[in-house]
């Protein structure tokens, strides 16, 4: 019996994944650092990349207009316009149409998942009874169940093509592309896999979804509370914009129209040198940047959506720009 003896220059295979074998820097290692992949990101809706780009060319526009008008290079209507307004264009261009887009797809994937258990109990069902999960889901899907309807029918159309119950079910999990949908499909998929009485697993993911609705109910309900908090603090610190504006702040305007070019006090303060236009910008900059963290915090709060937030920071930019170009 020969044993293998190891020769001086026999290189050991060492794995590709070490970190002594590698010659990956120390922050890649640390940070693990993934491509941005548009198509994971948005899959086929290339409409929100559009909409996102025409968004940022009109705020740029408006920014750029803005910042004209703040070092006086031009003038928009003869003063009724101010470059501080054109700013706020750029920013409600920007967060504006983004937000209101994405708030109307989460809306929509919301409604297709309400009425998603009734169509699983249906299956459910029609398979208890001893229709096969091909006829159930055929049979189930020529009803009516809202907005998710048509969706049912593609799935239906591709099963009679002879498309696997399995591919039909990924690419209605594709095109709705919710988590709770996807865990669904994966959960049915695997039981057809394994076989058994598969009634009870389409009637324990239509239980699965209605408990993640009531979940989500109940979080919103919460924290609607803590948002309704953010809002009215916001209105509340407008109100005391707008007292401190149409008390102190006036009541120094009074008295250098006055005293033009005199002082007051013991510290001899010149009164002579305040300019109403600049202290409404530093005001509507203060009230900007609350009303902007403010939507944002409170909409994602209430919601658990960034989008949401966006949605409410815009309504609340056009409420502080009103509020100022009539009240002020």
């Amino acid at each position: 019996m020969k044993i293998p003896i190891k020769k001086k220059n026999m290189k050991i295979p060492i794995k590709k994944d070490s970190a002594v074998s590698t010659n990956i820097p120390f922050y890649k290692k640390l940070f693990k650092i993934k491509k941005y992949n548009v198509n994971r990101s948005y899959g086929k809706d290339r409409n929100i990349l559009i909409l996102l780009a025409i968004s940022l060319v009109i705020s740029v526009m408006f920014f750029l207009l803005g910042f004209l008008g703040l070092i006086g290079a031009i003038t928009f209507f003869d003063g009724a316009l101010t470059g501080l307004d054109f700013i706020v264009f750029g920013i409600l261009s920007c967060i504006g149409p983004i937000g209101f887009y994405n708030h109307l797809k989460a809306k929509k994937k919301r409604e297709l998942e309400e009425h998603l258990p009734d169509f699983l109990r249906e299956i459910s069902s029609s398979n208890a009874s001893g229709m096969t999960v091909f006829d159930a889901i055929k049979s189930a899907a020529s009803g009516d169940h809202g907005s998710l309807t048509s969706e049912l029918r593609t799935t239906a159309a591709q099963l009679s093509w002879g498309i696997s119950v399995k591919e039909a079910l990924n690419n209605l999990a594709k095109r709705i592309n919710t988590a709770s949908v996807k865990r669904m499909v994966v959960t049915i998929n695997k039981a057809l896999e394994i076989g058994g009485n598969t009634s009870t697993v389409f009637e324990a993911a239509a239980r699965e979804i209605d408990q993640a609705k009531l979940v989500e109910q109940q979080r919103k309900a919460e924290m609607s509370l803590y948002s309704i908090v953010i809002f009215i603090s916001f209105f509340v610190f407008l109100a005391v914009i707008y007292i401190i504006n149409s008390t102190i702040i006036a009541e120094f305007l009074r008295l250098q129209t006055k005293l033009p070019g005199g002082s007051i006090g013991v510290s001899n303060l010149s009164i002579s040198n305040i300019d109403s236009n600049s202290i409404k910008n530093v005001f509507f900059s203060f009230v900007l940047v609350q009303s902007i963290g403010g939507g944002l915090l409170g909409g994602f709060m209430m919601d658990g959506k960034l989008s949401s937030g966006v949605r409410f920071g815009f309504v609340l930019v056009i409420i502080s720009f009103f509020v100022f170009k009539f009240m002020f």
